[in-house]
């Protein structure tokens, strides 16, 4: 099977860092899969307040859902690492963007992972996706 490779920006709006912590790693002692989507999903928290915002899924007047993820597993990392989370928001639509991460571990200096989910503005009242908000875009272009 031929291994997709999931591109990275060229410059993130943002970064953070991340203690790997115990409950994040599984019986072989190493970070597990599943956690690194809930990492990146941290570090799409902190981006989204450090664009001014309380909430990371309840703001501009609609909900931030998350559509669709691919995720490449690069190297291992254990307990107590530290990771730099960056965040980029990118090819926006009418209705949707990107955020793309890169988890680097600084401890031992090599890139962890990368992913790339693509958002949509949800409208709870009507129940449908709605435009990506003017303010929101920005913010972003901004920062």
């Amino acid at each position: 099977m031929s291994r997709k490779t999931i591109d990275l920006p060229e410059r993130f709006q943002f970064s953070t860092e991340y203690t790997v912590l115990y409950s994040d790693v599984n019986v072989a002692n190493h970070l597990a899969a599943d956690r690194i989507p809930a990492i990146a999903i941290e570090g799409q928290l902190r981006f989204v307040i450090a664009l001014g915002y309380e909430h990371a899924t309840a703001f501009e007047e609609a909900g931030l859902i998350m559509a669709h993820s691919e995720i490449s597993y690069l190297s291992e990392t254990d307990y107590g690492d530290r990771l730099r989370i960056d965040v980029a928001a990118v090819n926006f639509t009418a209705k949707s963007f990107e955020l793309a991460f890169r988890l680097f571990n600084i401890s031992k200096n090599i890139e962890t992972a990368r992913l790339r989910n693509t958002m949509l503005f949800f409208d709870y009242n009507t129940k449908s996706v709605c435009e990506v908000p003017a303010g929101f875009k920005e913010k972003v272009a901004a920062m």
